[in-house]
């Protein structure tokens, strides 16, 4: 044990004084997921900015006045449109769509014939884009007051196109919060924990052999199994503390957060917190376990660097793998780690209960691996020196 305490702080030491190691944690933990919140917070503030916005923009609306009519009546205002609104839209000078209204619809009107209203905007321009879903609602409330009005001049019930009533009920419990625009946060938590420390799995292995420390570190009488020991909970100290700042970097970015839809949105409390750590403990202990397998064998920094990278792109792909299966996902998916984990941080974040028993498999399933991996680190450890 002695022996083993000595190698842990040795690599912790190493893994303090190398500044990728504190950098990568650092980014990944104290900034990366702040910095994501607060990029949803502009995007979703420019959305409801356009949803508050209660003006139009179009050409022709001379052409049209029951609509002009109709549109102020819902307490909007009409601006008219420049007349190079299609280069204006393109350059983003214009934060609006432009209803474009023919120079016939007061004569199709008149005789009740079929109008079609477009509207112009470059997908390009976020904001212009932002601003097409009000225009749409309000374009369908003035279709439907004209078909309302047709009717009742013609002495035909409304009631007659509205033979079928249907309403939504809603079964989500009353403590579950909604967590729409924070179903990223997930995904991201997990790409912290890898990358934050992926740099001290390389340091360890790879990073040691090519500085050629490590064959002095193996003429100690130590063996495999307390060298794997030793390096992998070093590792997973490193990655436990960029889980730990990454999560305690929510508590200040609440705080930060102005736009009101987001703040209800995302409610992280000391409560969501102990169940994130008792969530991903055991997946920090796995993947520190397989980025020193996948380093091991390898002689340069930038080798095992490419290699390990394999971990970030097997996250992202099997955290996609409900995709396949709408609804109900198969019983399965709670021993697959990574997988159960994405599932159960976005229960936690919707403030629904937590499954103990797929904790309790996803702790199993993580610890298995960790000692499949652990045990043939241990075992490659004295002959990799040799190659």
């Amino acid at each position: 044990m002695s022996v083993g305490f000595t190698i842990v702080l040795k690599e912790l030491k190493d893994a303090l004084r190398d500044k990728r190691t504190l950098m990568t944690a650092f980014l990944t933990s104290l900034i990366g997921v702040p910095l994501m919140l607060l990029i949803f917070s502009v995007v979703l503030s420019q959305v409801e900015g356009q949803e508050e916005r209660r003006e139009v923009m179009a050409v022709g609306m001379e052409h049209a006045p029951q609509l002009e009519n109709f549109i102020l009546r819902q307490g909007y205002t009409v601006l008219k449109a420049p007349a190079d609104y299609e280069q204006k839209s393109r350059s983003k000078e214009l934060s609006l769509p432009v209803l474009l209204v023919p120079e016939d619809a007061a004569e199709r009107f008149a005789h009740g014939e079929k109008i079609t209203l477009k509207v112009a905007y470059d997908t390009a321009n976020r904001s212009a884009e932002f601003g097409l879903r009000p225009l749409r609602r309000l374009l369908d409330g003035f279709a439907q007051e004209t078909v309302l009005a047709d009717l009742t001049m013609r002495g035909i019930s409304s009631d007659l196109l509205q033979r079928v009533e249907v309403k939504e009920v809603y079964l989500r419990a009353a403590e579950e919060r909604r967590a729409t625009v924070t179903e990223m946060l997930p995904m991201m938590v997990l790409m912290a924990i890898v990358v934050g420390g992926m740099y001290a799995s390389i340091d360890t292995t790879a990073g040691e052999r090519e500085r050629g420390s490590l064959e002095p570190l193996m003429m100690n009488p130590v063996g495999g199994a307390q060298l794997a020991l030793g390096k992998w909970l070093a590792v997973t100290l490193v990655g436990m503390v960029v889980l730990a700042l990454t999560i305690l970097s929510f508590f200040p970015t609440q705080a930060l957060i102005q736009n009101e839809t987001l703040k209800a949105e995302f409610q992280f409390g000391l409560r969501d917190a102990g169940y994130f750590m008792l969530v991903l403990t055991p997946l920090v202990a796995m993947i520190s376990a397989i980025q020193i397998a996948l380093s091991l064998s390898c002689k340069s920094f930038k080798e095992a660097q490419i290699r390990t990278q394999l971990t970030t792109m097997i996250i992202p792909m099997v955290s996609l793998v409900p995709v396949m299966f709408p609804g109900r996902e198969p019983a399965w998916t709670i021993w697959v780690p990574v997988l159960t984990q994405n599932q159960m941080l976005g229960k936690i974040l919707k403030g629904a209960s937590l499954d103990w028993t797929a904790v309790g498999v996803s702790w199993i399933a993580a610890a298995v691996l960790t000692a499949v991996f652990l045990v043939y680190t241990a075992r490659k450890m004295r002959q990799v020196v040799m190659l």
